[in-house]
């Protein structure tokens, strides 16, 4: 299962998931904002500024979680703002 965390910046998204994984056995946390940050400095960056706007995030994200789910058996608990909801259904698939 993936359970996605969508909220304002700053609302508590990561302290959630944390209480999360702590009381679901079998679960642990993934943070694309990480692959954001290596994207932010390898490429750079779209007149938007955010990295979500990059298909280079977005497949790198998509792959992360698809290896996540394939070689952990582990409920995948994800704390990140997405704004576009194009992203989110492109991400759900």
């Amino acid at each position: 299962m993936i359970i996605w965390i969508n909220g304002p910046f700053g609302a508590g998204k990561t302290t959630l998931a944390k209480r999360l994984r702590d009381r679901r056995s079998k679960s642990l946390i993934f943070d694309p904002e990480e692959i954001g940050f290596v994207v932010k400095e390898t490429v750079p960056m779209p007149a938007s500024g955010d990295y979500q706007d990059l298909p280079l995030w977005r497949g790198l994200t998509i792959a992360a979680v698809r290896e996540i789910r394939r070689n952990y058996s582990q409920d995948i608990i994800i704390p990140m703002t997405l704004v576009h909801p194009d992203y989110l259904a492109l991400l759900q698939s």
